[in-house]
């Protein structure tokens, strides 16, 4: 036992310094990183607030969408009085109106729908967005298309990303950071994206708020963790949630020998990968 002064202990004080000075470590990491999240509906919304609440203070909101009435019940961000506003705007209002008594959120949007088929403009655009700064990435669309052409250009630009899906009662959402290559990617769990014809919507099939907020937010923590020395032990962990029958599971699938992406190539020697 350590030497006891005003009742205590000097060793307790050396951990509670050792645990504040870590605390405002992590801290300051999130609210220096750069958060760019894809997508302002279903998954969006929680995983912005999860963000803002985490300590995010530099956000990035990207959808090409206005809010509509159908939104309501489960885009946790809007309300009547937002219909027919581009949810970017609508989604930073709400969040500024939040935070405003707190620390000021830098908060930029982009009213654009990304293309699937330009790889390089989405390497470029990512990159732009944050330069010299720390970021992650949070795919929170409902395109199976554009998850992995978003997870294909964060690889190669080098940006740790947040994978995420939600429908009917089910949802899974999976980290990814291009310096572990140990671990597997969206790729080696998925390989490709699945047909259009077996690729229902959201509208045909039908979202259930509550699911998209368990997700949103588990996402928004997956992308606070990464921001932390120790970013790599919940990556390539799939998280699988059916909320209907109770269950949530931590898959850990193995890295593929077979995978497509660049994530488990070596680089050149100008450091690009091959």
């Amino acid at each position: 036992m350590g030497t006891r002064r005003c009742g205590v202990a000097m060793t307790d004080l050396g951990s509670d310094l050792a645990t504040d000075l870590a605390t405002r470590s992590a801290v300051s990491a999130i609210e220096e990183t750069h958060f760019i999240v894809i997508g302002a509906g279903g998954l969006g919304c929680p995983a912005l607030l999860g963000l803002v609440g985490g300590g995010a203070r530099r956000l990035t909101i990207i959808d090409d969408d206005c809010v509509e009435s159908s939104n309501l019940q489960r885009q946790v961000l809007y309300a009547v009085d937002t219909l027919g506003c581009p949810k970017v705007e609508a989604a930073s209002w709400r969040l500024r109106a939040l935070t405003r008594r707190a620390q000021p959120l830098d908060v930029q949007t982009l009213a654009r729908r990304l293309e699937v088929d330009q790889n390089g403009a989405l390497v470029g655009g990512i990159a732009a967005l944050s330069p010299g700064r720390a970021a992650v990435v949070l795919e929170c669309s409902d395109s199976p298309a554009l998850k992995f052409a978003v997870h294909d250009a964060c690889v190669t630009a080098g940006v740790p990303l947040v994978i995420g899906g939600v429908l009917d009662w089910r949802g899974q959402a999976m980290a990814v950071a291009p310096d572990a290559p140990e671990r597997a990617c969206y790729r080696c769990r998925f390989e490709d994206p699945p047909p259009p014809e077996l690729a229902p919507s959201c509208a045909s099939v039908g979202v259930v708020g509550a699911v998209a907020g368990v997700v949103g937010h588990c996402m928004a923590a997956l992308a606070l963790a990464l921001t932390g020395p120790d970013r790599g032990r919940d990556c390539g962990r799939l998280h699988d949630f059916d909320l209907l029958a109770g269950r949530c599971a931590a898959l850990a699938p193995r890295a593929s020998p077979t995978c497509s992406s660049t994530h488990h190539k070596p680089a050149t020697s100008d450091g690009s990968p091959p």
